[in-house]
């Protein structure tokens, strides 16, 4: 089969949707699908183009045996409701100049990833033009994401992301959504309950447990400090400023140490707030090898989300925190996707309430008993739902059936 995948997340991105767009491809290719990827320059999620990565600019590539098909567009180094028009209108402009080298090539399916509107509006305008099947993977949705991460001018993209990303929803002959609460929403902008298929966001990451001393001493942190660690993105959603609070309201003279680890539009931010506490850092994101060693170095790990962050895709770090044998904390919106997720394997606090926060993290830090339990039930929630080769089986029966719909 020849598969076609549009997607505006792609190695060598590190985290985020990029792990698993990625890792769905080698997955095709492994069962000998002949893959091809349209998508962006590398810049999630640091909001620029790394110059480690300078050298994949627009024109063919190829990664493990996958073409990759660049396309050139603006990054801007922040987002408010103007900057997020232009950059989605970047994006779809020239994946849709570049997608006209594909007119001539024969493809079996089209499959589009969102949450941005133009990988899923050119990928239904390639699959039109060609008349195979059109696929959409929904990891997220901009309309409800937008009003729901509390970015400035966040109401006006919503209207329009929710009037643009519907055509592509209503196109696809089948759609891909990663959680519950995904799906309601999908059905909500009225598409078919009988086209949706719910997968589960895998751990596409091998992810080890190591001995906490050893993996302590690699980035040089102390055995006898209680660390806790958020990575991932840093961006509005996350409203990691509420870590920030909650590490001033821990007690002067505690052990407790908070990392965030990543890059994100909110960074240098958070930098700057945390400038001169001793008991908060930002930190740069580590490498894929050394990534088991970081969550191994933790005694708790960390999920923050902003309070409006209701329906939501669930935030991709959990499927490797989960596999690490560390206990998780998550302040998230009650009721939301990722309480829900969450609800009975991890330590749940109200979102936006950094005194609660910090409190809960206090009082973990005081019953060993509970943290051992919240990692052995995390681990095993894991390996009961997130396998990879679960996952992986069931995206290859859904684009096999893809295939043979009727367009």
């Amino acid at each position: 089969m020849r598969i076609l995948l549009v997607t505006t997340n792609f190695w060598p991105e590190p985290t985020g949707i990029a792990v698993y767009t990625t890792d769905l491809s080698e997955n095709l290719k492994a069962k000998d699908h002949q893959v091809s990827v349209l998508t962006s320059l590398p810049h999630y999620p640091w909001w620029k183009v790394p110059v480690e990565f300078s050298h994949l600019g627009e024109g063919v590539t190829s990664h493990n045996g996958i073409e990759v098909i660049r396309a050139k567009h603006l990054v801007p180094p922040k987002m408010n409701a103007l900057l997020r028009i232009i950059f989605e209108i970047s994006l779809w402009w020239n994946l849709r100049r570049v997608s006209k080298g594909l007119i001539d090539k024969e493809f079996d399916v089209v499959i589009a990833c969102m949450p941005t509107v133009a990988a899923g509006i050119v990928g239904k305008r390639i699959s039109k033009g060609l008349d195979v099947p059109f696929g959409l993977i929904v990891q997220d949705l901009s309309g409800a994401g937008a009003k729901q991460s509390g970015l400035r001018g966040g109401a006006l993209i919503s209207k329009i992301a929710h009037a643009v990303e519907g055509r592509a929803l209503h196109a696809a002959n089948s759609l891909v959504v990663v959680s519950p609460a995904m799906q309601d929403v999908v059905i909500g902008l009225g598409v078919e309950s009988r086209r949706i298929n719910q997968i589960l966001n895998y751990s596409a990451r091998t992810i080890v447990s190591e001995d906490k001393s050893n993996a302590r001493r690699k980035f040089g942190w102390a055995t006898d400090d209680f660390v806790v660690i958020h990575t991932g993105n840093m961006g509005a959603k996350q409203d990691l400023e509420n870590v920030v609070r909650a590490a001033e309201a821990l007690p002067r003279d505690s052990r407790i140490k908070i990392y965030l680890v990543g890059h994100g539009n909110q960074e240098a931010n958070l930098k700057a707030l945390c400038t001169g506490k001793n008991n908060i850092s930002v930190l740069p994101a580590v490498t894929d090898a050394d990534y088991s060693a970081l969550l191994s170095a933790a005694d708790l790990l960390l999920v923050n989300e902003r309070p409006t962050q209701m329906e939501m895709s669930l935030p991709s770090k959990l499927t490797s925190y989960l596999y690490s044998e560390r206990p998780v904390i998550a302040a998230v919106p009650r009721g939301g996707a990722t309480w829900k997720f969450l609800d009975g394997i991890a330590e749940l606090v109200e979102a936006g309430n950094p005194k609660a926060l910090a409190d809960s993290i206090i009082k973990l830090h005081n019953d060993s008993a509970k943290m051992e339990k919240l990692a052995k039930d995390g681990l095993a929630f894991a390996k009961a739902n997130l396998e990879p080769s679960v996952g992986r089986a069931k995206y290859l029966e859904w684009v096999q059936k893809l295939l043979s719909t009727t367009v």
